[in-house]
């Protein structure tokens, strides 16, 4: 199951660039197309590894084994196995504000929703150790199952996995067997699976689902590029926020501090609050947001 929540860990937004002066000096019907341009700049600058693709690349044959991307939001989009389509990703939150959009084709993808760029390189080897930990499991329970089928008592209608007048100590002994070849298969593949923070990052995900119930709609729950929790405040849910946690909005997160959250980095300006938090202060932060819905 793919992490749902935006992928984005930093890179250049529309939203962001189309608040630059540079695109609010032009006339507003190209704004809209110079911020595109400026993203897919910046992210090809900030993220030279991650592949960016514009608009004007939708004349091109769609890259071969891309199976997802983040678009000009943010959000992430899935391949549609077998096709040449493209599927959003809803993010947490109230279907209401999810919207509509089907699965689109890369060429329409790309003209609607770019630039689009590759999640993190992170991404596809957790997701290759991920699945060749789930073949092991598969394999390892085929092996237990086949030496159980070739036992003395297969093909005469007995149970072949554990015979009922099997001897005792023969019995504990397979099951000991057993016990310890599935331990191990499952040790591994959760030790792939809690690797795997871009597959499924509970403490995001959990987080940005409680700021769209907190109705913090206009914020942005994020695995920032330290691997901590970034969040990003536009002023009036930095206003909502204070007023929830009964703070001063201003330096919002070091007034945080005396609820037990402590950010170990913040940043307040006039368009925006960010400020990175420990993964237990997101957890932290979940429950207070959740604790004041109540």
């Amino acid at each position: 199951m793919l992490n749902t929540t935006r992928l984005s860990d930093g890179l250049p937004t529309l939203e962001e660039a189309a608040k630059y002066r540079v695109v609010l000096e032009l006339p507003p019907n190209q704004r809209d197309a110079a911020a595109r341009v400026l993203v897919a700049r910046q992210r090809r600058e900030q993220a030279p590894g991650r592949r960016t693709w514009e608009a004007k690349d939708a004349l091109l044959p769609p890259p071969d084994g891309l199976i997802a991307v983040l678009d000009s939001k943010g959000d992430l989009w899935r391949s549609v196995p077998g096709t040449d389509e493209w599927r959003h990703v809803p993010r947490p939150g109230p279907a209401s504000n999810q919207g509509t959009t089907g699965p689109l084709p890369w060429r329409e993808f790309l003209q609607t929703h770019a630039p689009a760029s590759e999640p993190p390189d992170e991404w596809a080897q957790q997701r290759t150790d991920v699945m060749d930990s789930l073949r092991a499991a598969r394999e390892e329970l085929n092996r237990l199952l086949a030496d159980a089928a070739d036992g003395p008592r297969a093909g005469t209608g007995a149970p072949s996995v554990a015979e009922t007048d099997e001897d005792d100590d023969d019995l504990l002994d397979r099951a000991k067997r057993w016990a310890a070849h599935l331990t191990g298969a499952a040790d591994r593949l959760h030790a792939a699976v809690n690797a795997a923070e871009l597959l499924h990052d509970e403490v995001i995900t959990e987080l940005a689902r409680a700021f769209s119930d907190a109705r913090l709609s206009e914020s942005r729950v994020t695995r920032g590029p330290n691997g901590g929790v970034s969040i990003r405040l536009s002023p009036s849910d930095a206003d909502l926020l204070a007023g929830m946690m009964a703070v001063s909005a201003t330096l919002l997160p070091m007034n945080l501090q005396h609820v037990g959250l402590k950010p170990h980095g913040w940043f307040s300006g006039p368009r925006s609050t960010t400020m990175h938090l420990s993964d237990d202060g997101g957890r932290l932060l979940t429950k207070l947001l959740r604790g004041h819905r109540s």
